[in-house]
């Protein structure tokens, strides 16, 4: 599988929200609010002790940041992916883990910090 070509500086690429949502505010409003809901538990899940579904998980979880051009959050999702299923006491699963925890906290962070300004 080939990598993506995401720039991992952005956080969240408004302009790409805004295409996707066809510019309109509530909805992106709506999608927002939905990442922020389910995000976390995807990666609750893939870190889980003994995660069988790594890849599967993984997978969720980028395809969440894809949706809303959280880039940076979105590669490193994309990286857990590319291990496909690592045993459980590999400790790249530990890293990235620890990884998308920070990138995931900043992006819900930056999207709370623009509140209602989408």
């Amino acid at each position: 599988m080939a990598e993506s070509d995401w720039d991992e500086n952005i956080l969240l690429d408004t302009n790409h929200l805004s295409e996707f949502t066809g510019g309109d505010p509530a909805f992106q409003g709506q999608v927002l609010k939905v990442f922020l809901d389910n995000a976390p538990e995807y990666l609750e899940t893939l870190c889980a002790p003994g995660n069988e579904n790594w890849r599967t998980d993984a997978h969720k979880l980028k395809g969440a940041a894809r949706s809303i051009g959280a880039w940076r959050l979105a590669r490193e999702a994309e990286r857990a992916e590319q291990l496909g299923f690592p045993a459980s006491d590999d400790p790249r699963r530990q890293a990235i883990g620890a990884e998308l925890a920070v990138r995931l906290k900043d992006t819900i962070e930056e999207i709370q910090s623009r509140g209602s300004g989408f």
